[in-house]
């Protein structure tokens, strides 16, 4: 395909309309809602996780979005998530909130697919900001009808596209995989250590790999005082806070880089996104111990609870997140009992009907659990942790694709890295 290529004017190629406000009156169930939080970092929406309003007596047939809209952020205190774009990849009945704005293509020139990823570019992002004459707050349709959008043949936008969406599938297929790896691994777990139905060998009287289920073979069970429960014979009761270390991460806003060397943050937000060009830095000498490393346990203690498996390359710890190790028990055991034991938490929190706003180092020590033999435990690590080490080569392959996709994406949209021609039969 040709470098050369030229502009149109989005306003040209598309309609756009503002989101409704809603007010009370509408909470309930009924139609999906597409929020400023609905956006992140994602291309398409998350559906499954969308919240729902009562569109009754508000909403028009035209406020509905349709297959191949865009949204985007029109308003918020954040600057740096205005102009976000989410693509509508698929026929579904949704609405989104006032302060976002519809773009609806009003003829076939540009591929919808390709004005998705286009809105992804720097390109876009200064579009949008030029055409608003300063730093953008608030994102209008006339700002977006300015936008000037590359206008390259329907062959090449075909090229472009599929170039991109190739990286984008096999990313999906990572994360559905990762999925399988994540449910088979709990799996494993529980029925081994939550059912006690772990493979037993009656005849050696010990654990074996090709063993009954013992629980449900009539392996014998006593009652344990301390976790008020039947466990199997041999095994004791112990806490959360005995099996592993927990290392609380610092304040690194006293820790900044006084060079171009640093750490990257793992704040809560990192926790669940990922590093992003807001993320805070940190200087590189910080103790070894605020150090994370790829395959290393977090623990976020405060405000939201959360348990995971780190694997978006070296960091440091914030405050309010524990780095959790140990030099005797498999990763296996303290992260899937903190799993366990988080859902406990949170689960005490909503039949209160209060915000639990942290857990406290006793909170750990009064967590009972049951503690198997080191045996045992050892065995079991040898079915998954191999799954851990899978699901991290992927996250990790997962991230090389995502930095070479965004990297292939503004050169190809400007032009500077050319394609072969697609067919479309």
């Amino acid at each position: 395909m040709s470098n050369s290529h030229a502009f149109i004017k989005f306003g040209e190629i598309a309609d756009f309309r503002n989101g409704l406000n809603f007010d009370k009156e509408s909470h309930g169930k009924g139609c999906l809602l597409i929020g400023v939080a609905d956006f992140q970092k994602h291309f398409t929406p998350s559906y499954e996780s969308l919240e729902e309003i009562n569109p009754d007596g508000v909403s028009r047939e035209e406020d509905y979005i349709k297959k191949n809209d865009l949204i985007f952020v029109r308003s918020n205190g954040n600057k740096s998530l205005v102009g976000r774009s989410l693509f509508i990849d698929r026929d579904i009945r949704a609405l989104y909130s006032g302060f976002c704005i519809r773009a609806r293509l009003k003829n076939d020139v540009i591929n919808p697919l390709f004005l998705a990823y286009y809105t992804k570019t720097n390109h876009f992002k200064a579009s949008i900001s030029y055409a608003a004459g300063t730093n953008i707050n608030n994102l209008s349709q006339g700002i977006l009808s300015e936008v000037n959008v590359p206008h390259y043949s329907k062959e090449s936008q075909l090229a472009i596209t599929n170039v991109l969406s190739a990286i984008d599938q096999k990313i999906e297929l990572n994360n559905r995989i990762n999925a399988e790896l994540e449910a088979m691994a709990k799996t494993l777990y529980d029925y081994w250590f939550v059912q006690f139905d772990f493979p037993f060998d009656f005849a050696q009287g010990k654990p074996a790999a090709n063993g009954k289920p013992y629980k449900s073979s009539g392996g014998k069970m006593v009652y344990n005082p301390i976790l008020k429960r039947e466990i199997p014979v041999g095994w004791n009761a112990t806490s959360l806070w005995d099996i592993a270390k927990y290392y609380n991460g610092l304040a690194m806003q006293k820790h900044r880089p006084t060079n171009d060397k640093f750490l990257p943050v793992i704040k809560i937000r990192e926790m669940n996104d990922g590093f992003s060009d807001s993320t805070e830095k940190a200087s590189i000498n910080i103790p070894k111990e605020a150090v994370v490393n790829d395959g290393d346990v977090l623990f976020s203690w405060s405000a939201t609870l959360d348990v995971k498996i780190w694997s978006q390359g070296p960091g440091a710890l914030n405050q309010h997140i524990f780095k959790v190790t140990s030099d005797k028990y498999p990763k296996s055991f303290y992260y899937f009992e903190l799993l366990n034991y988080l859902n406990h938490f949170k689960m005490m929190a909503e039949l209160r009907k209060t915000t639990m706003g942290h857990i406290t180092l006793d909170h750990l020590k009064q967590a009972k659990i049951s503690l198997p033999s080191l045996e045992l435990l050892e065995q079991a690590a040898q079915f998954i942790e191999p799954i851990f080490n899978k699901h991290l080569m992927l996250e990790k392959e997962n991230r090389t694709l995502s930095t070479i996709r965004d990297w292939l994406l503004p050169m190809l949209m400007n032009g500077q890295i050319t394609v072969q021609s697609a067919t479309t039969d």
